[in-house]
């Protein structure tokens, strides 16, 4: 998009980021359409966190309405299994940064 010798502007940026969205949107549906409801839950919500920590804690568990700590930690589990989400120190978020990006615009 950026012509030669030209300089990339912010809304080059995000015309390429919503051109990369619209490009993946239904993949990224039938990603999320087939994932167990628990896991699909739990993957919003880390994603709204950005980056998310104590995720069986109270708090957070009312704050995006799950249903309990046990059903958290297999969703989780799932998640880290199919590499839907990874883990950095203490934090956990969504691996495909695009994907994330589309479901905060999208839920």
């Amino acid at each position: 998009m950026t012509p030669k010798g030209g300089r990339c502007s912010g809304e080059m940026i995000e015309q390429a980021v919503d051109f990369i969205l619209d490009s993946y949107s239904f993949a990224y549906s039938e990603l999320l359409y087939q994932l167990p409801e628990k896991q699909k839950e739990l993957m919003i919500a880390i994603c709204k966190e950005g980056k998310a920590t104590a995720l069986t804690s109270g708090k957070f568990i009312r704050k995006y309405s799950l249903p309990s700590s046990s059903s958290v930690q297999s969703a989780l589990k799932g998640l880290l299994e199919k590499d839907f989400v990874t883990k950095e120190g203490a934090y956990y978020m969504v691996y495909d940064c695009f994907f994330s990006l589309w479901l905060r615009r999208n839920f």
